[in-house]
């Protein structure tokens, strides 16, 4: 995914998933250190507030990390997708879970106790590595999160997420990219942190401009230079 440039022209942000988190390096070992759990479409694995007694890789399906605001709105934080851990830090910290960890699909996902994630990082320096990069990319994604906020607009944040979905879901289909993930306006509001009606507005204009269009309930870019391009010239906030 393209990166932003900071301080100045000699310095760009490093490659890592945003947002989205899926299979890495390693999480073939993962799958030995604990037992297979089933969760069925929109089951709530865990709470804020809920103690840890195990963490989590997704073997199979898709799982979200989602926060309810005062005022009822849903904000999602992020998409485990197979081969992804979530709650590695709290697990190994004692930390309870600040959000809800939820079922986007049916899943099957590797639950690991402290103890055996435990044992296993003290005698596989390998995996020690698999849970600190995991646990990382999780940081990086946050700051990339807090560094959208504060720079830029909800134009911006809507081409750049269609690309970030593009990059994980997207196939080649007709010289367009098909992005293969049904994605409503209310989810891309959620994810984003905007209100639906400025979503539904910059949709439209996305659709206008014939960036994209929607092919059966999936959108489509119709050209991705162009969309980058766009997002380029989206600005800042207050632009």
């Amino acid at each position: 995914m393209e990166r932003n440039k900071l301080f100045d022209d000699n310095f760009v942000l490093p490659e890592y998933p945003n947002r989205i988190f899926r299979g890495q390096r390693g999480c073939e070992r993962l799958l030995k250190l604990g037992d297979n759990v089933f969760y069925p479409k929109y089951q709530t694995i865990v709470s804020p507030g809920d103690t840890i007694p195990y963490c989590f890789l997704v073997k199979e399906g898709r799982v979200m990390s989602i926060e309810y605001t005062p005022g009822g709105s849903e904000h999602v934080f992020n998409l485990y997708e197979e081969g992804s851990m979530f709650l590695e830090s709290n697990l190994l910290l004692n930390i309870p879970s600040a959000v809800y960890f939820q079922t986007l699909l049916p899943s099957e996902l590797i639950r690991i106790t402290q103890a055996n994630l435990s044992k296993a990082m003290m005698a596989d320096y390998e995996i020690t590595l698999d849970i600190v990069r995991s646990i990382s990319h999780k940081y990086y994604s946050a700051m990339d999160q807090v560094r959208e906020n504060y720079n830029h607009n909800a134009t911006w944040k809507v081409y750049n997420m269609l690309l970030i979905l593009a990059e994980n879901f997207g196939t080649y289909r007709d010289n367009r990219i098909m992005i293969n993930l049904k994605v409503s306006q209310q989810m891309l509001s959620n994810l984003l942190g905007i209100n639906r009606i400025t979503t539904v507005k910059i949709i439209k204009e996305m659709k206008d401009t014939e960036l994209i269009e929607q092919v059966n309930g999936f959108y489509c870019i119709r050209d991705i230079d162009r969309l980058r391009q766009y997002k380029k010239q989206a600005g800042a906030i207050g632009e």
